[in-house]
């Protein structure tokens, strides 16, 4: 009998990493101890997160100042804890130990749809215009240093998604959405011009050169004052070749 017959009719366990921790079991929040916490957090983000993991390994991962005995007895802890929850969070076996297969993660759905919109497949699904799962940040707080590293290759791909989406719906012609995408990216980075560009290219595109010019101007003093730089020769000419000619009088002006 498949995993899936097994589970019944009950809705799949979720755990959400972006923004904060929390497991969710039948669609009510349910309580793990820290070094569960970890312990699932590890299996989820580190590696390959759905092939098995061994189990020293990730007991050497988790609790890297402590002796490899205690490690590894946390680590037995911990996972009793969790199929105490609900059997169907992680799959353990002799020497190895896994994410259960029925378990959705929000981080891995995040990477997929960023995934998605950065190969420019020709149609979105219905979900990747959604900007909250490409705005929040892994575990905000958690200062583990296995972790740094992840943090930051899942926040710069949600920023190349942003950017990303703003260009598709920019080409779409829906301008709103385009600008909303852009802002996300720089919200999350202020000094990033990739995102500054994309901003003014969709105001551009919706015919609004007064605000294109005026955040391009805001950018200008902004990566000056932090940086002592100037943008890039690509703005001039984007702004060029999309706002009208000095003393040219708008279609409809009149």
């Amino acid at each position: 009998m498949s995993d899936s017959r097994k589970i019944g009719t009950r809705a799949p366990p979720r755990i959400l990493l972006l923004g904060t921790f929390a497991v969710m079991v039948d669609n009510a929040e349910v309580f793990l101890p820290t070094n569960a916490q970890r312990v699932l957090v590890g299996l989820c983000i580190v590696g390959r997160p759905r092939l098995p993991q061994s189990r020293a390994a990730l007991a050497e991962r988790v609790w890297a100042a402590s002796p490899a005995k205690r490690a590894q007895g946390n680590l037995r802890t911990a996972l009793w804890r969790i199929r105490q929850v609900d059997r169907w969070l992680v799959s353990a076996a002799h020497d190895q130990v896994r994410l259960g297969p029925l378990v959705r993660v929000d981080v891995h759905e995040s990477l997929a749809q960023a995934e998605r919109l950065l190969r420019q497949e020709e149609q979105l699904e219905r979900d990747d215009e959604r900007l909250d799962p490409l705005t929040l940040d892994l575990l905000p707080g958690w200062d583990e240093e296995w972790l740094i590293l992840e943090r930051e290759r899942v926040r710069q791909t949600r920023l190349h998604a942003l950017e990303a989406l703003s260009s598709r719906l920019l080409a779409d012609g829906r301008y709103g959405l385009a600008v909303q995408a852009a802002l996300a990216s720089i919200a999350a980075e202020p000094l990033r011009e990739s995102a500054h560009y994309a901003l003014i290219a969709a105001e551009l595109g919706e015919g609004n050169y007064a605000a294109a010019h005026r955040d391009f101007r805001r950018y200008c003093e902004l990566l000056w004052d932090e940086l002592r730089l100037t943008p890039a020769v690509g703005f001039q000419e984007l702004l060029a070749r999309h706002s009208p000619r000095r003393g040219e009088v708008p279609l409809g002006s009149g």
